[in-house]
């Protein structure tokens, strides 16, 4: 029970690191105090993290993300392990996509590995998706492992294009409730496909409005901030520009 404090905030310590990587785009940071790059506490604490056995995929990627972030020395055998490991257990389309993205953002393996090492893969990418988030980790695998797309381009734009509200956010799918982590999946999608939101000035008022006193970013307007929204805005803002 131990772990669970670890596995938990290695999440939080993955979108804080993420956000000040993208803070760093609009702000240069000095190379001494104030950057996570020279804190030895923030090493320590990702390698004592790199001890815990059994974590999911997404956090294996998240901390791992991480530790070459900051890095830290990653024992490649045991990490290509685990990834093919979790491959040959893998019947989610999150797993898939978390595994692709360490193999591709991490290890920087042999792409087709996924293809040949995963059983389930084909089957997982054949069922349909239904929320946003979904069809982003379907375009991610296609588009990196395939080298197509799930679904026409055209189709896919309008899709997405139709998730977005009045209010300038994005929904779960055409016609649900706006919220940061829906604009984070469909304008990432719609930059893979070359294109852009019908109203991305809109998009920057939801995405701006989610700020709060404290400065982070909800998931809405009317939401606390935490770290994940607050990184799912900043990463939607980025793409808008």
């Amino acid at each position: 029970m131990r772990a669970w404090p670890f596995i938990i905030a290695s999440r939080y310590t993955y979108h804080a690191l993420n956000i000040l990587q993208l803070a760093r785009r609009y702000d240069a940071m000095d190379e001494g105090e104030g950057n996570p790059s020279a804190d030895e506490m923030l090493r320590s604490y990702l390698a004592a993290c790199l001890r815990i056995p059994g974590t999911g995929a997404r956090t294996t990627f998240q901390l791992l993300w991480c530790c070459k972030a900051e890095g830290l020395a990653l024992d490649r055998e045991t990490f290509e392990a685990t990834v093919r490991t979790k491959m040959q257990a893998a019947d989610s389309l999150e797993d898939f996509y978390f595994c692709g993205r360490i193999l591709c953002e991490v290890l920087g393996e042999e792409k087709s590995r996924l293809l040949v090492e995963a059983p389930n893969f084909t089957s997982v990418l054949d069922h349909a998706w239904r929320a946003v988030d979904e069809a982003w980790m379907h375009m991610y695998l296609c588009w990196e492992f395939r080298q197509t797309l799930p679904r026409p381009a055209p189709e896919l734009i309008a899709w997405f294009r139709a998730s977005q509200n009045g209010d300038g956010g994005f929904g779960f799918f055409p016609g649900t409730t706006s919220f940061v982590e829906n604009c984070h999946a469909c304008l990432r999608s719609l930059a893979m496909l070359g294109v852009k939101p019908l109203e991305p000035a809109l998009a920057f008022r939801f995405l701006a409005g989610c700020q709060t006193t404290s400065g982070g970013f909800g998931r809405s307007g009317r939401a606390a901030s935490f770290l994940d929204s607050t990184w799912h805005a900043l990463a939607a803002l980025s793409i808008i520009g």
